[in-house]
């Protein structure tokens, strides 16, 4: 038995025999070619970008971000009120990554001209993934901090102000000053 195929005049059966699957087949194709939002950029409203500006590097993020819990930590302690808080950084967050040395000499007999290269080590995974290896990272360190309480009158709430930031962030006394708000 042969089969002979005749696909314009068949067209029209196939087409009425397998609509359904063509039809989800389609719908699907136009699904994965549809824009998301996830791929536009929206800018943000002028009131957004004067309220809260962008950290310019992962340093001042992570202390901006820990002066507003502080802030809502603080604001708990009893008489103190509104609190607001500066904190000041010793240095950044730093990386240290995972090198390989490679020490070569120009000949055997001429130790002078050895030479010792190191090259990061870069993990690969997958053709769009390239990312040094990291030994260790170390967090921000803070110097100083000022906290302004409506509360900074009483020493008693100076001092749980004090305290309280000296705990938390490893500072001391010295480097803490509380001051009444206005």
């Amino acid at each position: 038995m042969k089969l002979k195929w005749n696909l314009p005049g068949q067209l029209p059966a196939l087409l009425g025999r397998y609509k359904l699957p063509l039809l989800i087949l389609l719908l699907g194709v136009g699904l994965m070619l549809w824009p998301s939002k996830e791929n536009t950029s929206v800018a943000p409203t002028p009131t957004q970008a004067l309220s809260e500006p962008e950290p310019a590097d992962e340093g001042e993020a992570y202390r901006a971000k820990t002066e507003r819990e502080l802030e809502a930590l603080l604001t708990q302690v009893d008489g103190a009120g509104k609190v607001r808080v500066m904190l000041t950084l010793r240095s950044g967050p730093s990386s240290h990554y995972l090198t390989d040395r490679t020490q070569t000499s120009a000949s055997e007999s001429d130790r002078h001209s050895e030479s010792v290269e190191e090259k990061t080590v870069i993990l690969n995974r997958g053709s769009a993934y390239n990312e040094p290896a990291v030994v260790s990272r170390a967090y921000p360190v803070f110097q100083g901090a000022l906290i302004v309480a409506e509360g900074g009158a009483d020493a008693q709430v100076r001092y749980q102000l004090s305290a309280a930031v000296a705990g938390l962030l490893g500072l001391g006394g010295d480097q803490i000053t509380v001051v009444k708000m206005k």
